[in-house]
């Protein structure tokens, strides 16, 4: 059985074999980085609206601490007058960062009753566009450039055009040269904040394309350079292991045909190498094909929980005395996939490390969970670790956390050493 390992598990990715029977529907590499960056771009996006929101807020309060005073008292309106259309005028930039037609409207319900209001102060005060009416205005424009499509600005700007216009014919039916300038004043100013929240808004949107495809194009150069690394990886894997593999398995088969007058149960043994062979090189290939990137290549079935038996059955072929208790309970694939697994790394841990134990096997079902339990007898002879010793455990642990399960290992009081996993059956 494999000793305590280091405290560094090993690396474990998103094919990992205990997670492939329950892996989600894959997306192409680009649809995930568009999807990570439609997030990215999404929250940029929020980020850039609550800071607009906080600073049109704060200039707009300070248009109705400076509005209304200036309309009661300079205008000589009525304060409580002066107050609600103040609050009217001033709401819409803040309205119009999220709602364009709410800051359309409130601009023009909070101008035209001020120009009514303040006509009788014409000849010395700025009419018919107070001062702060007229920037409230100019803010709301910039506002409806900056945050929603153009005709949104020209809409607000054609109505304060008209106004402008239509204001002087209507309240005192004769403009003077101060009205006039005025009006030109309030549509040559909110025409061009129009103008400058127009070209900005584009310019925005062309960084935030510039950065999407920057991040895009890292997002492939990284996935170019996984794939790179993953096929590196595939090749050294083909040249070394699976290479050896066929050729222990050559070598298995054909072992009663270059040795003539085997025994039985030697050739029965060679015939079990030889199959076991055949089994790793299969899993090998399908590991290949997955570190490719292959996605869609044919692999063979999965091992489950009912395979436990016949690994147990190979396992004794080596010559090791084991004892098994199995269940035939029905579980999740990734649940029985797992449990193969764990018992599998047991066994050749034990064999590895503990030459001529006797190994305990027992996989039974708790109701709600699958308990697979290894214990191995104090080894007759000690022997040096073979390579890879002391990383079977970390791969034991990752696979059964995957899944919400528990492992524990450790020496037993006689000197062997014991492996109890949990593993939940019931996958939320």
């Amino acid at each position: 059985m494999d000793h305590p390992p280091d405290s560094t598990p090993e690396p474990r990715g998103a094919d990992a074999p205990g997670q492939q029977a329950r892996r989600p529907r894959r997306f192409s590499p680009g649809l995930r980085a568009l999807t990570r960056l439609d997030v990215t771009t999404a929250s940029i996006a929020r980020r850039e609206v609550v800071w607009l929101w906080t600073l049109v807020s704060i200039i707009s309060v300070a248009l109705v601490a400076i509005g209304w005073p200036v309309t009661a008292s300079g205008y000589g309106t009525h304060p409580a007058a002066a107050m609600t259309f103040t609050l009217v005028y001033c709401a819409a930039p803040i309205l119009a960062v999220r709602w364009p037609w709410a800051g359309l409207s409130a601009s023009v319900a909070g101008a035209l009753p001020v120009m009514i209001l303040t006509a009788s102060a014409a000849p010395v005060w700025p009419w018919p566009w107070p001062v702060t009416v007229l920037l409230a205005h100019c803010l709301t424009v910039f506002v409806l450039a900056l945050r929603h499509p153009w005709y949104w600005a020209a809409s607000l700007w054609s109505a304060g055009a008209m106004l402008t216009v239509l204001a002087p014919a209507a309240i005192v039916h004769e403009a003077g040269e101060g009205a006039v300038a005025n009006g030109v004043v309030l549509v040559s100013l909110s025409g061009g904040v129009a103008l400058v929240g127009v070209l900005v808004r584009l310019w925005i949107l062309s960084m935030v394309r510039m950065e999407q495809a920057e991040r895009l194009s890292a997002a492939e150069t990284g996935r170019r350079r996984e794939l790179e690394e993953r096929n590196r990886i595939a090749r050294e894997l083909h040249d070394v292991v699976a290479h050896s593999m066929s050729v222990i398995t050559v070598q298995a088969s054909t072992a009663r045909y270059r040795q003539p007058g085997l025994d039985e149960a030697i050739q029965q043994e060679f015939e079990e190498i030889a199959a076991s062979s055949r089994r790793a090189l299969g899993e090998m290939r399908g590991l290949l094909s997955i570190l490719r990137g292959h996605d869609t290549a044919p692999t063979a079935p999965l091992p489950g929980l009912s395979d436990v038996a016949d690994l147990v059955e190979s396992t004794r072929a080596s010559g090791v005395e084991i004892t098994y208790t199995g269940t035939d309970a029905e579980v999740p694939d990734a649940v029985g996939l797992t449990a193969f697994r764990l018992v599998q790394e047991a066994l050749s841990n034990a064999l590895r490390h503990a030459p001529g134990s006797a190994v305990t096997v027992t996989v039974s079902d708790e109701g709600h969970d699958l308990r697979v339990r290894v214990t191995n007898t104090a080894p007759e002879r000690a022997d040096e670790p073979t390579p890879g010793a002391r990383l079977g455990l970390a791969g034991i642990r990752e696979r059964a956390h995957a899944l919400g399960g528990t492992v524990t290992a450790g020496p037993t009081p006689d000197g062997g050493f014991e492996l109890t996993a949990t593993l939940p059956v019931a996958q939320d």
